[in-house]
């Protein structure tokens, strides 16, 4: 045999072995993406639950805020002299609009804490549906397939490496006997 043919054989021995361990690879770090995508998605379930119970203490804070400040103007009246609970007078008008004001600033966090919260479910959702992606991925990969798409194209080089060193093949192209005359020249 030539050094051409040895030479070209070995490459396709080494180009199969590479291809074998790059899809293996390839499979592995899909499958490791797909985990931190679920990793990902646990993550954003308990950023929603956590914005929910924020939402919640955000709202109980304000409450206590509006009934401070409806106190305190209900003292300050009062220190001034003012009948505080009576119908029709500024003071209860005042404290209507303390409430009302009050009310709307907890709508407000109502809705901003659900946006949040539907924000962060939606990336959450999001994650799972890249590591289905991610799984696909590791699942179309097949290291024997890789391989021997590799081996079978090398195998071609090396039957060309031998014809053009002047190898006739026993049995024509498909034959895997051993080649019946010696290369020219040699």
């Amino acid at each position: 045999m030539t050094w051409a043919v040895v030479v070209s054989a070995v490459g396709v021995a080494v180009a199969t072995a590479s291809s074998y361990q790059q899809a293996q690879s390839a499979k592995a770090q899909a499958k490791y993406q797909q985990q931190v995508a679920y990793n990902n998605s646990i993550i954003a379930q308990q950023n929603a639950a956590d914005v929910r119970d924020r939402g919640k203490r955000d709202k109980e804070e304000h409450r206590d805020r509006i009934a401070q400040s409806k106190g305190s103007v209900k003292g300050d009246q009062a220190a001034l002299g003012f009948l505080i609970d009576d119908p029709g007078s500024t003071n209860v008008d005042l404290l209507a609009d303390i409430a009302e004001a009050g009310a709307l600033d907890l709508k407000k966090i109502e809705e901003n804490t659900a946006a949040e919260e539907r924000r962060a479910l939606i990336q959450g959702d999001n994650f799972v549906a890249q590591a289905g992606l991610y799984g696909l991925k590791a699942s179309a990969q097949n290291a024997g397939l890789a391989a021997g798409g590799t081996l079978l194209s090398g195998a071609g080089n090396v039957f060309k490496a031998g014809k053009s060193a002047g190898y006739k093949w026993a049995g024509g192209a498909g034959s895997t006997t051993a080649p019946t005359t010696s290369p020219k020249g040699a």
